[in-house]
């Protein structure tokens, strides 16, 4: 295949790490045999200091999930391609849950993804943003308070595991090019047919470029095929994200992103687990929803942004965003036995939850505050007529969201005392202003400066950084509550070093903190928490070059969360005096093992203590998130004989045993997730091997190969999402 212009810009471009500008060197014509092969690991990071730098040299741990990983397993939205991060859980994929759109990164809940590592995306995007229109997603492991700011007055106690950066694919102006992909998903109930367009088309003479990514969808997932929810109309999904780019001068930069995007679904919200398997009646793959529920989604993101290279040393980066999410929801949730108003229905309902806790179904035949408990198989018990499952009421809402947001970025690099030292400046001042109709965000305004410096010295690279936030909440009335106007203040401290004895060897540790006033809340006595939320870590670890492009990266690391929400039997917030902790280790093996080999290895461990149950008592050290994960993700290309110009790939991901919670409480010991083994395989064929164009590409896969059941989420232990059955899988490919 021949490339000219790509080889030309690999081979021979030089990357200014703060302008990323390239600088063309010209060789000539450059020829490339065979088929690309997916690239897993990045030439440089941006979002653990603002820089950009080669992941190996970071003081922090930063997991990419590149273009080409992203094009390769196909996901469809962020939580399909989060669950090939080991140490990263989803919360549910549903709008009704209190934060959708949410992770969990090392044990620790409430992430919400940013685009660019500082433009929150806002309330219910976590859940549909489509990973097409990512160039790559890093995921910074830590606290990330000191850099990014704290996001605990925005919702709860949020990001004290680390942060999740989406980098959109924008406009450039080294290129012509149209991409084209299609994928059919065809497995047993369900299909889905998704279609894909990037085309990139530079204008002005080569100043300027404009560039439109899009995809539209059409799914049929296998709950609507049986249950309550049995004959749903489909989900119907399409997104576009058009961008401009003007480079008037060298030193100046300019341009514009967009994205609309528009899903409409059935809406699904779990069911109920009990030793691993689906209870209180439900077979796997089916709903508590009822054939007309939906979910509806629609998203609209402006960012204007500004680059401006004022010397050598010296760059600013001006950057805003406006984020408007509209939802609306219609979902009937399976039972759950956790309400009551008055003590008679508190003690029922305790003593139905106890009953659940032992045998996995629900007693019936409630009379009189009397509930007759069946000792028989399911199959024959006298369910109600509705259905063979119980149900408590439906949700209806609907939510506007609106964020804005503002930063400027000074970068300034420095070579000091005859090149020996360089040092490394970033000031960031910065504002975001997130406002809802729907009742589950207070209108809150964050001022930040993020103040950072980092020295290298030989083998030495220091850094150190501060955040200062300056929260402002604006009264409001939700129910009988008047909450009034609130003012507070946080500082957030980070440090870090790196030593580079050899260029194959590399020690670094950190220190980070995130500290965030609790806003917006009141305990379940009235009054308003007074504590600090705080989240610290202690990280250390080495990295190895174990071939000319695969390192090997080996760390441990301690968190500890002090001030968070302590809940009763019910679910209502006691107080915001919880302590936890959590103790891990990770490992990864990213790069390329050969000119035709790639993989990613990764593997987490994770165990979370409880400090505020007793020793030895149930829910003080449990498995909140599983404490073993692990996955594995590689490419191999034939470079000759008949299979030449094929690439073949596959993919497994592991996760051991956890518990489902409510509110992240320990319930039961019966009321688990049972370990899951998923595989994947696939392959590319470029049709020239059946005397057809260079330029297309046939693709085959197979999604869990074997068919496992496992849940793959969940947001209490009564909504717990299962993972998608076998599938089978054919697309193509074109680039112009």
């Amino acid at each position: 295949m021949v490339v000219a212009v790509a080889a030309m810009y690999a081979t021979a471009g030089e990357e200014s790490l703060a302008t990323n500008r390239v600088e063309i060197a010209d060789l000539g014509t450059v020829v490339v045999e065979g088929s690309a092969l997916s690239k897993y690991r990045p030439e440089t990071v941006n979002g653990g200091t603002f820089t950009d730098l080669p992941p190996e040299k970071l003081p922090c741990v930063v997991d990419t999930l590149t273009e080409d990983f992203i094009q390769e397993h196909n996901p469809t939205d962020l939580h399909d391609l989060m669950r090939f991060g080991p140490g990263i859980e989803t919360g549910g994929k549903s709008l009704l849950i209190r934060q959708p759109g949410t992770f969990t990164i090392r044990g620790k809940g409430g992430t919400t993804p940013m685009l660019d590592g500082v433009l929150p995306i806002g309330s219910g995007a976590g859940l549909f943003m489509d990973p097409f229109l990512m160039e790559r997603i890093e995921v910074v492991k830590g606290p990330i308070g000191s850099l990014n700011g704290g996001g605990g007055a925005m919702q709860n106690a949020s990001g004290g595991g680390g942060s999740i950066n989406l980098y959109m694919k924008s406009a450039r102006l080294d290129r012509d090019e149209i991409n084209l992909q299609e994928n059919t998903s065809i497995g047993k109930h369900t299909q889905r047919h998704r279609g894909m367009v990037d085309a990139n088309e530079t204008i002005l003479d080569g100043k300027g470029a404009v560039r439109v990514v899009g995809t539209a969808d059409y799914y049929e997932p296998a709950y609507i095929h049986e249950g309550s929810q049995k004959g749903a109309r489909p989900r119907e999904s399409f997104a576009v994200a058009p961008s401009f780019i003007f480079e008037p001068s060298e030193e100046v930069r300019f341009g514009l992103k967009t994205m609309f995007q528009y899903v409409d679904q059935p809406s699904y919200i779990g069911v109920p687990v009990w030793r691993g398997r689906p209870g209180g009646g439900y077979s796997w793959y089916e709903s508590s929803c009822r054939k007309g529920d939906r979910s509806r989604y629609e998203s609209f993101m402006l960012n204007p942004w500004l680059d401006w290279q004022v010397n050598d040393d010296w760059l600013l980066k001006f950057g805003a965003s406006l984020m408007v999410n509209s939802w609306e929801q219609t979902t009937r949730e399976p039972y759950a036995g956790t309400s009551g108003t008055t003590p008679a229905e508190r003690r029922r309902y305790q003593r139905e939850l106890q009953y659940y806790y032992a045998h996995g179904y629900w007693p019936v035949g409630v009379d009189n505050d009397v509930t007759f408990y069946p000792a028989v198989a399911p199959s024959n018990l006298p369910w109600p007529a509705h259905d063979k499952y119980m149900v408590s009421g439906f949700s209806k809402s609907h939510q506007l969201n609106r964020n804005y947001s503002l930063y400027v970025r000074s970068i300034y690099d420095k070579d000091l005392w005859k090149d020996v030292v360089k040092n490394s400046f970033v000031v960031q001042p910065d504002y975001y202003y997130r406002e809802s109709n729907g009742g589950f965000g207070t209108p809150t305004s964050r001022y930040g400066l993020t103040v950072q410096d980092a020295v290298t010295w030989e083998w030495f690279t220091v850094l150190g950084g501060v955040r200062y936030d300056h929260f402002e909440q604006e009264a409001y009335t939700s129910g009988a509550n008047r909450f009034h106007h609130v003012s507070a203040d946080a500082v957030s401290p980070r440090g870090g070093l790196s030593v580079q004895p050899l260029d194959w060897l590399v020690f670094f540790g950190n220190i980070s903190q995130t500290r965030t006033p609790m806003l917006g809340i009141r305990c379940a006595d009235g009054s308003t928490p007074s504590k600090v939320w705080r989240s610290m870590q202690h990280e250390a670890g080495i990295r190895l070059r174990t071939a000319e492009r695969l390192w090997l990266s080996v760390s441990a690391y301690r968190i500890l969360q002090e001030n968070t929400p302590q809940v009763d039997n019910s679910g209502l917030i006691t107080g915001y005096d919880g302590r936890n902790v959590t103790r891990g280790a990770e490992m990864s093996l990213t790069g390329d093992i050969t000119d035709d080999w790639t993989m990613m290895a990764m593997y987490a461990f994770n165990k979370y203590t409880d400090r505020n149950v007793a020793p030895g008592s149930a829910g003080r050290d449990f498995e909140r998130v599983p404490a073993h994960t692990f996955s594995l993700s590689t490419s191999y290309r034939f470079s000759s004989g008949p299979l030449a110009d094929i690439v073949v790939g596959g993919g497994y991901r592991f996760r051991s045993m956890s518990y489902a919670t409510m509110r992240g409480s320990f319930v039961h010991k019966n009321l688990r997730f049972d370990p899951s083994h998923v595989f994947d395989i696939n392959m590319s064929i470029p049709f020239k091997k059946f005397g057809g164009s260079e330029n297309w590409t046939l693709t085959l896969g197979v999604r869990n190969l074997f068919g496992e059941k496992y849940f793959e989420s969940a947001r209490h232990f009564y909504e717990c999402l299962v993972g998608e059955p076998r599938t089978f899988e054919i697309g193509v490919r074109a680039r112009f």
